[in-house]
């Protein structure tokens, strides 16, 4: 059972990885939530375990939200009647546990492609002769196409470079993306048909005709010379678009869309019986809104354009409905998100439908709910990480506790996330990501909900009734089990608990749907629904909050009464909405809001006619109490394990830099540091450092360009099964630089109260190009970059406008070479992204193409953008500068004091210049220990 210890994560919500607490000797070894990337190493070929073991073990954790008791005590409300839609990276139907439901019926009822990845391009062609040519591709057989259909006809390619790197686009599984399949589109009796060249041997005489999905649900694999099938699944899309056939194959070559939809719905996964998602008597849908090959971004209107193709197939059918979604990225001010307004827009239209939406991987810093996780009419869902992957099983003992996933996001600006559930399962993977069945993040939260949701419809269906959207959001927050230690904005209302949820439907409690709004009051700047005051009180009189309430759906209360579950916060005692948004006018005992901290409150608010119903709604107040940095600040703190501690630092503008660190105790098994920017972002460089056994210090330096101004959070995690005692310090570095325009000088100056000595050094380190990008029409950009000498790494850094951020669900950056193959892609999950590429195999002079392509929310909307993009270019051999002074660059400063370092550029010129303004590395490094540090470019006059 130890190989449970090390997952592979697939979050959705997340593009960066982030790193578990540091653990317990026996806990869990350093497991990796990733949200995008296609992994390029070679898999295993055994599944992590063996499926009935994992299955006996409980590694589909159902028992966390009450699934499992709920589905012994009723066996036939297991999702079946129920339709769930999983938007993400598609579902590959060739897998089992996902072809019959609990009750024999056809699981997968449509296969849909929203992200043009697996779009063939065709042309018409004349088949006479049996031979045509497509492209480079000559195809035989065509004989065969002729006597089953009447044309017209069509000639296409499919190459598998389009599917980005190997493992997840090499279609046949023979280890290298050179392949190309030709294809024919024809019409005949029952509609279009594709012939498609799966064995690649210019034949058509074999194969047979393929339809679209939705009229017969077939699949093939595409297969090496010797007629061994490869390892994707693939199904087709096929209709008529203008005068000819539009031809789209689906698959999922992320693996992400399989697990959620194992999760949600499977039913005897991996052929063992029993083995079930929440929900197998459940249908699915499988909408795949994910380009893969670009970091598995959502594109331009997948996410609405899927939804409303998900509501209308199930209202057809008159199928109760529920929508998935794994998916998002970070936020820069919560709640102006162009997609969750639509998101909203759509559930307020299709009150029957609900969405349920993971919140995002970006915790445990507040204020990191991902969009569209920040919906106000959405169901998000936060993770817990679950005690059975904890540590190895022993006997006759229960398993360690659940605890809230340290990964999961947290809110802040807006009132999320709602409800938690487990985020770590062993799930359906393809057989190219065989031995990862194991993943976690909020990605495998939400399915979790989606599944609990359809255990409710399904339930109340067979009673004869029904429930709406809003009712069971309400009934899953309002029965939840609070999670001890935790505020609203860690977890919501706590774990969903499936069997009490029924009830409080079954007794008749219903709930109308609300949109709370807090207005800018004070040093309050949130346009979410919660107040969020991260620098504290902006003056003594700030004490008033302002929140708007609109009802907008389902049935309000005539009277709602309002009720504080803090002493600090007051409200008037009862609010009536109405048709017209009503406001409410909160205050704040700032005496008791002193000391640093962060102080969390709402105000629930309780229908008059059944307080025991739960609340509506919460007015979620939050004010932080920030530790200033004028001089070190150092804490100590103790953890239970999977606790965690926040600790704000305010950055005065001017600061060359910031650092924190934590020291363990000597008996600490281990803790990690997290540090998150005055915008709640993850840090842009390291974001989190762990210490533990044989490192008993975990630190993380902000450097002088990146650091900003403002209160900055500091977290510090226990691992799951461990406590951790450390001390925390942090301070900012009692020097000050700045830099020279048109040379490396560094002027260095004595910003603190003692006399400071140490030591400034500068190193050439590469080259740096800024490329500025707009478009009007054309979403999508590629900028052409030429590879110098002795270049070692380029770095990406990608920088784009809030206005422009708002507008869009997600931002891809992909580097390919020029014939077309993948070599990187990190797309933004925050305005600022990184990206680092190594050029290994890349010689000098190649040119590399990075494309940009960002995906608007809404189709119809606005899709004109702007950027920036810098290249640096790192060279293999840095060259030292040195420094002009004849005592060199050492220097002793007493406070105010300043001092001078001019460096020369190396004599050797052809060797340190390359196209680009230099970049030159600056070092201070002080006696005490600490250091400073600065990369910057340089004109060279």
């Amino acid at each position: 059972m130890a190989v449970l210890l090390a997952l592979v994560g697939a979050c959705a919500t997340a593009s960066e990885q982030v790193e578990s607490p540091a653990p317990a000797a026996s806990a869990l070894q350093s497991p990796e939530f990733t949200a995008r990337q296609d992994h390029t190493v070679v898999l295993p070929l055994e599944p992590a375990l063996p499926p009935r073991l994992a299955w006996f073990a409980g590694l589909m954790p159902l028992r966390s939200i009450g699934a499992d008791i709920f589905r012994v005590a009723n066996p036939t409300f297991d999702g079946r009647g129920v339709l769930i839609a999983i938007l993400d990276s598609g579902i590959d139907p060739g897998l089992p546990g996902l072809e019959r439901t609990s009750t024999g019926e056809r699981k997968l009822l449509d296969l849909r492609e929203f992200s043009d990845e697996g779009r063939v391009p065709l042309r018409p062609v004349d088949p006479r002769g049996g031979t045509v040519r497509v492209e480079n591709l000559e195809l035989e057989g065509l004989g065969v196409v002729v006597g089953r259909s009447s044309g017209p006809y069509f000639g296409g390619v499919f190459r598998e470079t389009t599917l980005g790197s190997v493992p997840s686009g090499d279609v046949n599984g023979d280890g290298d993306l050179d392949d190309a399949y030709g294809v024919v589109v024809a019409r005949a009796s029952e509609g279009w048909v594709a012939f498609i060249d799966a064995s690649g041997d210019g034949s058509l005489a074999d194969e047979r005709p393929m339809r679209d999905y939705a009229v017969a649900p077939e699949s093939f694999t595409f297969q090496t010379p010797d007629g061994t099938p490869g390892p994707v699944t693939v199904a087709i899309n096929l209709a008529g678009q203008g005068d000819g056939p539009r031809l789209d194959l689906v698959m999922d070559n992320s693996s992400h869309g399989s697990h959620v939809a194992g999760i949600a719905a499977g039913h005897d996964l991996f052929g063992v019986e029993g083995f079930d998602g929440v929900a197998p008597g459940a249908q699915l849908l499988g909408l795949k809104i994910a380009n893969n090959t670009r970091g598995g971004i959502s594109v331009t209107g997948s996410m609405v354009e899927a939804m409303a193709y998900a509501a209308d197939y199930a209202g057809a059918r008159s199928l109760p409905l529920i929508i998935n979604l794994s998916y998002g990225v970070g936020n820069e001010v919560e709640g102006r998100a162009v997609i969750d307004s639509l998101i909203d827009a759509f559930a307020a239209a299709h009150p029957e439908v609900l969405v349920v939406i993971s919140a995002g991987n970006d915790g445990p810093g507040l204020s990191t709910v991902g969009f569209p996780g920040s919906a106000s009419l959405g169901l998000t869902v936060c993770a817990l990480f679950p005690g059975v992957f904890a540590e190895p099983p022993k006997p006759d003992q229960p398993p360690p506790n659940d605890v809230l996933g340290w990964w999961s996001a947290r809110g802040g600006e807006v009132a999320k996330p709602d409800v938690c559930a487990p985020g770590v399962a062993y799930s359906n993977v393809p057989a190219w990501r065989t031995g990862e069945e194991v993943s976690g993040g909020t990605s495998m939260a939400a399915p979790q909900i989606t599944g609990a949701s359809a255990l409710l419809l399904s339930g109340l269906r067979q009673l004869g009734t029904t429930a709406r959207a809003v009712d069971l959001k309400r009934a899953l927050i309002t029965t939840a089990t609070p999670l001890g230690g935790t505020s609203v904005l860690d977890g919501g209302t706590g774990v969903a608990n499936v069997p009490r949820a029924f009830q409080w439907l079954r007794a008749g409690h219903q709930s109308g749907a609300y949109q709370v709004r807090a207005l800018p009051d004070g040093a309050n700047t949130s346009a979410g629904s919660a107040a969020f005051r991260r620098a504290g009180l902006a003056a003594p009189d700030d004490t008033v909050q302002t929140f708007v309430i609109q009802s907008v759906g389902g049935q309000p209360a005539a009277r709602l009464l309002l009720q504080p579950d803090v002493p600090w916060l007051t409200s008037p005692p009862v609010v009536e909405p109405g048709g017209q948004p009503v406001s409410v006018r909160l205050t704040y005992d700032a005496d008791a809001l002193s000391q640093p901290g962060l102080y969390v409150g709402t105000v629930w608010a309780r229908p008059a006619t059944d307080t025991i119903g739960g609340a509506s709604f919460g007015l979620t107040n939050t004010i932080v109490v920030p530790f200033g940095l004028e001089r070190p600040v150092t804490v100590s703190g103790m953890l239970t394990p999977g606790a965690a501690a926040r600790y704000f630092l305010r950055v005065m503008p001017g600061a060359s830099g910031v650092e924190v660190r934590i020291d363990l105790a000597e008996r600490t098994s281990g803790a990690t540091l997290y540090l998150f920017e005055p915008s709640g972002r993850p840090h842009l460089g390291a974001s989190s450092v762990q210490a533990g056994p044989g490192r008993r210090t975990a630190e993380i330096l902000v450097s002088h360009e990146d650091v900003v101004p403002g209160v900055y959070e500091a977290v510090v995690v226990a691992p799951p099964t461990a406590s951790a005692s450390y001390r925390l310090q942090a301070a900012v570095p009692s020097v000050r630089l700045r830099r020279a325009q048109h040379s490396p000088t560094l002027t260095v100056e004595n910003a603190g109260s003692r006399t400071v000595s140490g030591m400034a050094d500068a190193r050439l380190i590469g080259a740096r190009h800024v490329h500025r990008v707009s478009a009007e029409n054309d979403a999508r950009r590629v900028v052409r970059i030429v590879v110098p000498d002795s270049a070692a790494e380029m770095r990406l850094e990608v920088r784009v406008p809030e206005p422009v951020w708002r507008r869009v669900t997600d931002f891809g950056v992909t580097v390919f070479d020029v014939a077309g193959h993948k070599l990187s892609d990190g797309p933004l999950h925050y305005t600022i992204g990184r990206q680092s590429v190594p050029l290994d195999a890349v010689a000098s002079g190649d040119t590399l193409l990075v494309e940009l392509a960002p995906a608007f929310a809404d189709p119809a909307g606005d899709h004109t953008w702007e950027g920036e993009l810098l290249t640096d270019f790192l060279r293999a051999d840095p060259i030292a500068l040195v420094a002009s002074s004849t005592i060199g660059a050492a220097f002793a400063l007493p406070p105010g004091g300043v001092t001078e370092h001019a460096f020369s550029w190396p004599a050797d010129s052809l060797a340190a210049r390359w196209d680009g303004a230099p970049l030159v590395e600056h070092t201070v490094r002080l006696e005490d220990g600490s250091r400073v540090h600065s990369v910057a470019t340089t004109e060279r006059r």
